[in-house]
């Protein structure tokens, strides 16, 4: 079994990387599974919050995603420090030794904080690779008052919390394979998209995957 770690800014298209990495290795006849440490959070408070609050832990409306939200990251941050990071990165070591899959993707690796923290569970005792992905979109380079429509630059995307700010860079140094991505979303299906399916698929063969 191979185990890809997937790191990145929110929104920065860690789904995305899995999603087609995954129909990639179904077309050559390999087996994937992916899992998520948030799953893992939700899960542990599902009963909790139905009960409380009468929300769904996995609910989609971003009204209730608010209400839930504080919660979630209070007990998601006092379960890592009492553990000293172990105790989300477990649970999914659980999934995975009664996986049958020949690939797993966990698609949601953040911290590099304790000894046995995300990054090395997943690349010391799990032996996996670790991707990161950086999102940007191309903009014409300020010119005083104007745009020149002559001069393009990459924009990245900003951290979106003081957590990914401060872990995202520690991540970034340990990366297997450090991806930089164009935004399409605005231009088309991005999972159809040939650049997309090309540079997942070029990760792929840099960790030996395929």
């Amino acid at each position: 079994m191979k185990i890809i770690g997937v790191s990145g800014f929110a929104r920065s298209g860690k789904d995305l990387f899995t999603s087609v990495a995954q129909n990639i290795l179904s077309e050559l006849g390999i087996k994937s599974e992916k899992y998520a440490l948030a799953y893992e959070l939700k899960n542990d408070l599902k009963d909790l919050i139905k009960e409380k609050v009468n929300i769904d832990v996995f609910t989609e409306n971003t009204s209730e995603k608010s209400i839930i939200r504080p919660l979630l990251v209070a007990y998601g941050d006092l379960m890592r420090k009492t553990s000293e990071g172990k105790y989300w990165t477990s649970k999914v070591e659980n999934r995975i030794v009664d996986s049958k899959a020949d690939v797993v993707f966990i698609t949601d690796i953040r911290y590099d904080v304790y000894p046995e923290d995300e990054c090395t569970w997943l690349q010391k005792k799990m032996s996996g690779k670790l991707v990161h992905i950086t999102k940007y979109k191309l903009s014409p380079i300020p010119s005083g008052n104007r745009f020149s429509k002559n001069k393009i630059t990459k924009i990245y995307d900003s951290a979106p919390n003081e957590h990914e700010l401060l872990n995202n860079p520690k991540i970034l140094k340990r990366a297997d394979v450090a991806l930089e991505w164009q935004d399409f979303s605005d231009y088309c299906d991005i999972k159809t998209h040939p650049t997309i399916r090309t540079t997942v698929s070029d990760v792929l063969k840099k960790i030996n995957v395929i």
